[in-house]
């Protein structure tokens, strides 16, 4: 470094300080979307995959957070089985073929299907890892996929995360 310094005119000498920063104070979040549905089964996931896919063609940078903890299936959509890497700084999100980040506890699992059985308390403060600890970096939007029905994740989500729009997912009953 100090060669480069060196070659820049009038520059004599750099002073880098380093300051211990968390992942949610360095991260730079446009927009959140969460996708929610009262009932499982209507697209939830596939909805969150297609609108974080045209923005990603559209240029924009973009990242999913996969908050539905015990039916995870955003890693399945896009092809994933990398497991996130990171250090006592925070997670790395896998960047998936499109350039899409995501984060998911499938991803973390020693297979994909492994059942996550967990009550309410455990699920949301995993969801508030995800949102707290994940290097997610410079977004122009995060789309938040909730698991169906409006219970602790749903309202986790509702309630830590500065939230920008909710689009709700629904099929014509029969």
């Amino acid at each position: 470094m100090t060669t480069e310094v060196h070659e820049v005119a009038g520059v004599n000498e750099v002073t880098v300080e380093l300051v211990e920063a968390s992942p949610k104070e360095l991260n730079e979040i446009g927009k959140i979307v969460a996708v929610m549905s009262g009932k499982g089964g209507v697209g939830k996931s596939v909805v969150a995959s297609l609108l974080a896919t045209c923005f990603a063609r559209e240029g924009k940078d973009v990242g999913i957070l996969d908050a539905d903890i015990t039916g995870s299936s955003i890693p399945k959509i896009f092809g994933l089985n990398a497991r996130p890497t990171g250090s006592e700084t925070g997670i790395l999100p896998i960047l998936s073929r499109s350039g899409i980040e995501i984060i998911s506890m499938n991803l973390l699992l020693p297979s994909e299907d492994e059942a996550v059985i967990w009550r309410g308390p455990l699920m949301s403060k995993d969801i508030r890892q995800f949102w707290e600890e994940v290097l997610w970096g410079k977004l122009d939007y995060l789309i938040i996929d909730l698991p169906p029905g409006t219970g602790d994740a749903a309202l986790t989500v509702l309630q830590a995360i500065p939230i920008s729009g909710v689009i709700g997912v629904f099929t014509p009953r029969s």
